[in-house]
Formats: C-alpha cells, sequence, structure tokens
C-alpha cells in the first residue's frame, strides 16, 4: 500500500523549529540517506507514528506527495533502527 503525504514539513524547516531536536533529525537524516542512496535535501520529511518523529523520504512530489516505505524514528535520547511505515485506514474524527 502507497504512503502518501498532504502536508510536507522538511527537516530542514524541523531543525529551524526545534533546535534542541536538530542534531538528532540529522543523524536520522543521515540514516535514511545511506539506505535511499539520495542527498536531496528537500525529499527528506518529518512525520509522526506512534508518538515518535520520524524522517521519510518523499519519493514522488506531485500532490499527493507518496513517501518511501522506510523511516528513521528519533527522540531527544537517540535514534532508533531503520522502520518501515505500514498505512491503515481509520475513520476519520469529527468533533
Amino acid at each position: 500500500m502507497k504512503n502518501y503525504l498532504d502536508n510536507v514539513y522538511t527537516v530542514l524547516q524541523f531543525k529551524k523549529d526545534y533546535p534542541d531536536l536538530a542534531e538528532q533529525a540529522e543523524k536520522a537524516r543521515n540514516a535514511l540517506a545511506y539506505f535511499v542512496q539520495s542527498d536531496d535535501q528537500d525529499n527528506y520529511v518529518i512525520i509522526e507514528v506512534e508518538g515518535y518523529k520520524c524522517v521519510a523520504f518523499v519519493v514522488k512530489t506531485a500532490y499527493p506527495d507518496e513517501l518511501a516505505e522506510t523511516i528513521v524514528p528519533f527522540d531527544k535520547d537517540r535514534v532508533y533502527p531503520i522502520q518501515g511505515l505500514v498505512t491503515k485506514y481509520l475513520f476519520k474524527r469529527y468533533h
């Protein structure tokens, strides 16, 4: 199943917005860059998965952006091993 992204939040912007997490975000981006073999800074984005910030790679940049399956989670203390992204369908919650 493909993973789509409506709003792009680049690693570069994230590092400006969260300087306390910038070093870990860059380490996670570097780990993913080695895996996907791309230096295109604009294609590395931040997503949240199960409460973790993760670096993901945009493989298709026409709307809606499509993410690669491989992601790298991180938090303030460490960068976690490479993970796979799974899409699940859920009901949209109206408040």
